[in-house]
């Protein structure tokens, strides 16, 4: 019997802080055919032999055009959703180097906004990655039907 593969996905979210409040940075996905127009996090799979923060300081650097000076390990997201399932991987990063940028096509806007004021559509999985961060948990397990 073989056994089930199921896809590993890391996302970065990057934050700032301002003389006011935290905001955090999201993406609008675009020409992708999965979840277009939503608001979500850089990120993608994990590629052979990459350790998971090696997997999302390369996904920083394709499509966000910035080299993470640190990442600091925030959420594990096991998910099923319509009979996809995998793990998704999400780290914070409050530190890089050069401006955040669309350098690829898979987003068409980038917006700086507050956590409690997240833009319409976005992907409901960061609201848990919020509250996870919040209550200091760092596993979630989320089951879509």
């Amino acid at each position: 019997m073989e056994r089930a593969r199921f896809p590993v996905v890391v996302h970065v979210l990057f934050t700032r802080q301002t003389s006011v409040s935290r905001e955090i940075c999201l993406f609008r996905r675009s020409n992708t055919g999965f979840m277009d127009g939503w608001f979500t996090l850089p990120g993608g799979h994990q590629e052979q032999g990459e350790t998971l923060a090696e997997a999302a300081a390369r996904e920083c650097a394709e499509e966000t055009g910035v080299v993470v000076d640190s990442l600091i390990p925030l959420a594990a997201l096991g998910y099923q959703s319509r009979g996809h399932q995998g793990l998704n991987f999400v780290f914070r990063c409050d530190r890089w180097s050069g401006e955040l940028r669309l350098a690829e096509p898979v987003f068409d806007q980038m917006v700086w906004v507050l956590p409690e004021a997240l833009p319409q559509p976005y992907a409901t999985w960061i609201d848990e990655v919020l509250v996870m961060e919040a209550q200091g948990r760092w596993l979630k397990e989320i089951r879509y039907s």
